[in-house]
């Protein structure tokens, strides 16, 4: 941004006579109005920190990323910011973990390596607020996320509506859920 000083840009006889000053200054006001448009409008498609939640939405969709428009707007705002980070984790377990902490408190990705699995084989551990909705993202997100090869294993929940999830689990999908409940530990 910068500023405005008629001064500078007008002829000193326009800037003596009281007329061509009083223009002049009109002049220097609307062309400074017009910066700070201009400026806020740029920061609108370029700073993160300072777009508006439906630019968000709409560079999610112009970047085809993973993106969960009932998400809260710091999580939309760091997904905007790593998008082409998001990319380069495509297809390992760090994005898959990196995703799901944008609905859960934690997740945990064991390969097939480091629990005996078949090749290519994965598991996902969550722990936080289980919901049909988070559910829905969970498999969209590692369906979407995973390497093509790799196959899912399971999925265990460490949430404290454990019936609810596995309810819920079951009917949306084949795959073994496991649920347990903060609650059911601590016995």
């Amino acid at each position: 941004m910068f500023t405005v000083n008629i001064a500078q840009l007008a002829p000193k006889f326009l800037l003596r006579d009281r007329n061509g000053r009083a223009m002049a200054k009109a002049i220097e006001a609307a062309m400074q109005s017009m910066n700070d448009v201009i400026d806020r409008g740029v920061k609108c498609i370029t700073d993160v920190n300072a777009m508006p939640e439906w630019r968000l939405d709409e560079l999610a969709w112009e970047y085809d990323i993973l993106y969960d428009d009932a998400a809260e707007l710091g999580v939309k705002r760091e997904w905007i910011a790593d998008a082409l980070g998001f990319y380069a984790l495509y297809g390992t377990a760090a994005g898959i973990a990196k995703h799901l902490k944008a609905a859960f408190s934690a997740a945990v990705i064991e390969e097939w390596f480091n629990y005996g699995g078949d090749p290519f084989h994965f598991r996902v551990t969550v722990s936080g607020e289980w919901s049909e909705a988070n559910n829905d993202w969970a498999y969209e997100t590692i369906e979407r996320v995973k390497n093509a090869r790799s196959v899912l294993d399971t999925i265990t929940f460490n949430a404290t509506n454990s019936t609810a999830a596995a309810a819920v689990g079951a009917a949306v999908t084949d795959i073994e859920i496991l649920a347990r409940s903060y609650e059911e530990e601590s016995l």
